[in-house]
């Protein structure tokens, strides 16, 4: 079986297996840092359409800025993977074309500052998940994260993705070349303005000369990012194979729908609206409605699912006692902090998302979505949790769960099963919640003593003392009982 590559281009065409454009001539004028399995699900896959309208110059590089594994997987193929949609009944196979080569930023740095430094280069994207942006817990850049640490003491070789775009964009200014747009793609609220915040932060440090010139010129605008993209599996080689007669060491599973939100800025750019990408003035509604609702149900379903011994969101969807719970997490405090507007019904978002969570043909694993909770919480429900109790409504939901989140943590599910806690704090959170059913109200006083986690509402008594109520329930009754109790 031969493997994918440039060479199979016209023949995918002929098949009707990629669209038809010649990738040869396209130029690169779009970086991405962080060319992971969501990119390519989402923005790639606009851009592909783009090419494929007859607008060449808008071919990618992709960027790894930590480790090899994605280049040495795509190069071979000479960019080209398998983007495989599938819904409980169909499966549509296709290849995209948009990405050019991907280079490892470890291993490659000088190729990467060209990359980011050439003329042609407009726009760079994101997707490097919400814990490397380097944020710290008051908003502002972590000075002791490990990345932007070395930064700080040597700038020219950067490891961060804040690193890397205030030098390149000074090493253009100081070349006399337009700067790039920067567009992130992570599950930030504000992204734009908070990688615009921690750029510049950096910059003032680093390079203080320049920093004006970066807040006055660069466009970061706010993005709201959507579509499920589960982890590869062997099955989906299988699958891709089967659909056009190559061997992809690296397709790429999905759902069907997809939504790509960007707050309007100025410059040259793709028209991404050619592929259904919406273009406004705020993308807050938009981002609010996605936190609030879609990523909150997903990480409650995620954690409540594992506990429950799912394997994937698509069950723990569809079981009896999570399902209602989470449906009424949704209409009754997630959906009513949401701000009115004519253009988004949270109703209708609401009925949009269940069969999306049920799409068993995914196989979304819980654990995949349960990752890196200590930082999702604090964008998708602690926000909601903090409005509610400024009008003085009850919580309790949220309360659940926060609660199910911290007996998550314990690394065992109801039936006894253990499994790895992936987060960036899992040391201290593991340790704290290895106490949850001992002493469940003190658990909950030391889980919020984390500023990196909680913030401001580590002062607040009467969340703990929900939670609290909440972990008591999960430690006398087990998690089902607690959410039937909370229906």
């Amino acid at each position: 079986m031969k493997r994918l590559g440039a060479a199979a281009w016209p023949e995918l065409i002929r098949s009707g297996h990629a669209r038809a454009y010649p990738r040869t001539n396209a130029a690169s004028g779009i970086i991405h840092l962080g060319a992971g399995a969501f990119f390519r699900a989402h923005a790639a896959a606009y851009t592909d359409a783009v090419l494929a309208s007859g607008d060449l110059r808008w071919g990618i590089t992709g960027i790894s800025l930590r480790r090899p594994d994605v280049r040495d997987a795509l190069r071979p193929q000479d960019g080209l993977y398998t983007l495989l949609e599938r819904d409980n009944t169909t499966l549509t196979a296709r290849v995209i074309g948009a990405l050019r080569d991907v280079l490892a930023a470890p291993l490659e740095g000088e190729a990467v500052r060209h990359a980011l430094c050439s003329p042609s280069v407009h726009v760079v994207t994101l997707t490097i998940t919400e814990k490397a942006y380097g944020l710290g817990a008051d908003g502002d850049l972590d000075l002791d994260a490990a990345a932007i640490a070395h930064d700080l003491r040597d700038p020219q070789n950067p490891r961060s993705a804040v690193g890397w775009l205030a030098a390149t964009l000074i090493a253009r200014h100081a070349a006399a070349c337009a700067p790039y747009a920067v567009i992130a793609c992570d599950n930030l609220r504000d992204n734009g303005d908070t990688l615009r915040r921690l750029v510049l932060g950096y910059a003032g440090r680093v390079f203080p000369a320049q920093a004006g010139w970066l807040a006055d010129h660069v466009a970061f605008p706010n993005t709201v990012v959507d579509r499920i993209v589960p982890r590869t599996t062997a099955a989906d080689r299988v699958d891709a194979q089967a659909a056009h007669g190559f061997d992809d060491a690296t397709p790429v599973r999905c759902e069907p729908f997809t939504q790509w939100v960007i707050e309007t800025f100025p410059g040259i750019r793709p028209e991404w609206e050619r592929a259904g990408v919406l273009f406004v003035d705020d993308v807050r509604p938009f981002e609010d409605a996605k936190l609030r609702l879609l990523n909150a149900a997903h990480t409650a379903l995620a954690c409540f699912g594992a506990l429950l011994g799912h394997a994937t969101i698509a069950e723990a969807a569809a079981d009896p006692d999570i399902a209602p719970f989470v449906q009424r997490l949704m209409a009754d405090e997630l959906a009513p902090t949401l701000a009115p507007r004519r253009d988004l019904d949270p109703q209708a978002y609401q009925a949009m998302l269940w069969p999306r969570f049920t799409n068993a043909a995914l196989g979304h694993a819980t654990q995949q979505v349960a990752t890196d909770t200590s930082a999702k919480l604090a964008q998708r429900h602690l926000p909601a949790l903090r409005e509610r109790r400024a009008r003085d409504e009850p919580c309790r939901g949220l309360a659940l769960v926060i609660a199910g989140w911290i007996r998550y943590l314990a690394g065992r599910d109801e039936n006894g099963a253990t499994y790895p806690i992936d987060d960036p704090l899992a040391g201290p959170l593991t340790t704290i919640a290895a106490s949850w059913l001992s002493d469940p109200s003190g658990c909950v006083e030391r889980i919020f003593a984390l500023d990196a986690v909680f913030g401001s509402l580590r002062d607040d008594t009467a969340v703990k003392q929900d939670v609290a109520r909440q972990l008591n329930a999960i430690a006398s009754g087990g998690v089902r009982a607690a959410l039937r109790a909370a229906r």
